[in-house]
C-alpha cells in the first residue's frame, strides 16, 4: 500500500522543495521541442500561465528569456519561495489549480507534469476552468498518462501519486469544452517518454 498524499500532492512538495530545486534546474532537453513550439504559436511578448511552475526553473525561465510575460501559480508555498527568490518580478498566485479564478485571460495555458499529479475525478472540471484562463485561439498544454489509471514514483525519498484518464476521454473533454487537438504524443521517446497534449481554445 503506498503511502503519502493522493488528494493534495502539493503537500509533498512542500517537503521535497529544496530537493527539487537542486535536482531540477536548467535541463530543458526534452521539453525545449514543446516549448519552442508554443513561442511560435503566441504573439510577441505573449502572456502565459504556468500552472504548477514550481520553482520557476527550467521552464517559466525559457518561456521569460523568450519574451513572454508568465504568471506562475502553484499550491506548494515552499516551491514558490523558491521561485519568488529566483525570480523577484514575477507575479506568482498560492493557488490549488483546481480552485483557480484569476478573472483574466492569457495566450496560453501550460501544466507540464502537475496536472497530471490530480486524482481522476478532479481532472475533468479543470478543462473548463483552462478555457476560462484563454484568449481565444490561445494555446493549452498538459501532460497526462498514456491510459487511464493510477501510479506512484518516488522524487525525493517521497511518494508521489499521478492519475490519467484514457485518451478518448480527454478529447471528449478538450471538444466539450471548445478546444481543438494540435498535437498528441504518447509516450514521447524524445521527451522522456511524457505523454504530451497540445490544443487550440477556439470555441463555437
Amino acid at each position: 500500500m503506498q503511502t503519502g498524499e493522493r488528494k493534495d500532492v502539493y503537500k509533498v512538495y512542500d517537503r521535497i522543495a529544496d530537493w527539487f530545486f537542486k535536482e531540477r534546474q536548467g535541463d530543458l532537453t526534452q521539453e525545449r521541442n514543446y516549448l519552442d513550439n508554443l513561442i511560435s504559436l503566441l504573439p510577441e511578448g505573449g502572456t502565459v500561465l504556468d500552472l504548477g511552475c514550481g520553482t520557476g526553473k527550467p521552464i517559466l525561465e525559457y518561456l521569460r528569456h523568450n519574451k513572454l510575460k508568465v504568471t506562475g501559480v502553484d499550491a506548494s508555498y515552499k516551491m514558490l519561495e523558491i521561485a519568488r527568490t529566483n525570480f523577484p518580478d514575477v507575479e506568482f498566485v498560492l493557488q490549488d489549480m483546481r480552485l483557480l479564478d484569476l478573472g483574466r485571460r492569457f495566450d496560453a495555458d501550460i501544466a507540464w507534469h502537475s496536472f497530471f499529479h490530480l486524482p481522476e475525478d478532479d481532472q475533468p472540471p479543470m478543462f473548463a476552468r483552462f478555457a476560462q484562463h484563454l484568449n481565444h485561439n490561445g494555446i493549452l498544454i498538459f501532460t497526462s498518462g498514456p491510459s487511464r489509471g493510477e501510479a506512484w514514483g518516488v522524487n525525493g525519498g517521497e511518494n508521489l501519486f499521478h492519475a490519467s484518464l484514457d485518451t478518448e476521454e480527454y478529447k471528449a473533454l478538450l471538444l466539450q469544452n471548445g478546444f481543438e487537438v494540435l498535437k498528441h504524443v504518447i509516450e514521447d521517446p524524445d521527451c522522456g517518454g511524457a505523454t504530451v497534449w497540445v490544443a487550440r481554445y477556439n470555441p463555437a
